[in-house]
């Protein structure tokens, strides 16, 4: 076993949390654009469900990635759907919440950052699924493949660091005023 998977394995709950704690920041940061704040706590809440499914679907031997990539694929819908899904949440009286999905629509914009964090989902769904299929190989034949089973771990390590730094990479341009609409319609008549 190498030493990298060792350490992912043994710290992947404090990962976890630390990577929660930092999007808890970002809701923060990017409050001054709700379209970035909208992405953050969903991801937020993507997260803490992963935290909470992980060591439950672990256990379910091949179920664990087929949790894993229906998690990441439902995500990518929420993000690219999001002006949808603000706009079904805004048309219910929950106080705040449905300021916040109004706001959020009525600012909707796709970043490039955001695209780059679908494509790492992606890319992390279609891990979990080719590690499924290896799997089902290894369960329902003699054949015995190892390939993504021996590199899954330090993949999704990568992945995972990865896409924290492109949510924080938004979360900072939000925050320095790129995303609002204000600092846009200024931009334009400067030019």
């Amino acid at each position: 076993m190498s030493t990298l998977y060792q350490v992912i394995m043994e710290n992947n709950h404090l990962i976890n949390i630390s990577i929660w704690v930092v999007l808890i920041i970002s809701v923060f940061l990017s409050k001054d654009s709700p379209n970035v704040q909208w992405l953050a706590v969903n991801i937020l809440f993507a997260r803490t469900l992963d935290i909470a499914l992980y060591e439950p679907a672990l256990k379910l031997g091949g179920w664990f990635y087929f949790i894993m990539a229906t998690q990441n694929l439902l995500l990518m819908a929420l993000i690219i759907k999001r002006k949808q899904v603000a706009n079904y949440i805004a048309q219910f009286n929950l106080s705040f919440i449905s300021r916040f999905a109004q706001k959020s629509a009525k600012d909707f914009s796709l970043t490039p950052n955001e695209l780059t964090y679908i494509l790492i989902l992606a890319s992390a769904a279609l891990i979990q699924t080719a590690s499924l299929i290896e799997r089902g190989f290894r369960k329902l034949t003699d054949f015995n493949p190892m390939f993504i089973y021996n590199v899954y771990p330090s993949l999704m390590h990568i992945l995972t660091i990865l896409s924290v730094l492109v949510v924080f990479s938004l979360v900072i341009d939000a925050y320095r005023g790129f995303y609002t609409r204000r600092d846009s319609t200024s931009r334009s008549s400067s030019m």
